[in-house]
């Protein structure tokens, strides 16, 4: 079989080859540095996406927020079973409408049928999930096609102990801190080799932006006239 009968397979991220560079749709990672790391310069849009860490909550959390605020439709983006509640004012600050925003908590059990319910929905576009017991080969192959499917991009956030296990996720990702934020390093994604790892300074630039929240208060003086 010729190779260009494929290309609609290679550019939908369902067949790539190795040192091979392939085109398929994205989300801006939000970071340059990341992004020149990635293949086709972003996240992959319909895929699962591992992130191995033991920082189980705020690097995820700030990589999920960067690529969400850079890409924005009239879809939903869901949590599902944070360790932590998102806070809202985050979300104001970061310019996501919270009224799409979905905070989901399952049962352990549930939590890969959960998922691929919502991946196959096309109201959703992206979620970010923590995995609260370790997914199957089979549980992950099923939410990877699911994504696609759904047209839904999954961050599934997994503890570093995963890494030396094979996994169907096109993407992988082991995030570790550093005395400048994290540093993250893609060793699996469709079409190239691993890449060098990328420090991302710590994010506190949505501190300094105006509370979304913010109220104009005034003092009502009495005009009563009384002495």
């Amino acid at each position: 079989m010729k190779t260009n009968l494929l290309r609609p397979l290679f550019d939908a991220g369902k067949l790539w080859q190795g040192n091979t560079e392939t085109t398929i749709e994205v989300t801006d990672a939000g970071f340059p540095e990341l992004n020149a790391q990635l293949c086709s310069q972003g996240w992959p849009a319909h895929m699962l996406i591992e992130f191995l860490t033991d920082d189980c909550f705020s690097a995820p959390i700030q990589c999920a927020l960067a690529t969400w605020r850079s890409h924005q439709d009239a879809r939903w983006i869901a949590f599902v079973n944070p360790p932590l509640t998102p806070c809202t004012e985050r979300l104001m600050q970061e310019g996501i409408d919270t009224e799409k925003v979905d905070i989901i908590h399952v049962a352990n059990d549930q939590l890969a049928w959960c998922l691929e319910q919502i991946t196959l929905t096309e109201s959703t576009r992206s979620v970010i999930a923590w995995e609260t017991e370790t997914l199957t080969s089979t549980q992950l192959r099923r939410l990877q096609l699911a994504c696609q499917r759904g047209y839904t991009q999954l961050f599934l956030v997994r503890q570093p102990a995963h890494r030396h296990q094979a996994s169907p996720a096109p993407v992988r990702a082991r995030i570790d801190p550093s005395v400048a934020g994290f540093e993250i390093t893609v060793f699996k994604q469709p079409g190239t080799n691993a890449r060098t790892p990328v420090v991302i300074p710590s994010e506190l630039s949505w501190i300094r932006k105006p509370n979304p929240a913010q109220r104009v208060t005034c003092v009502k003086h009495d005009s009563s006239g009384l002495h």
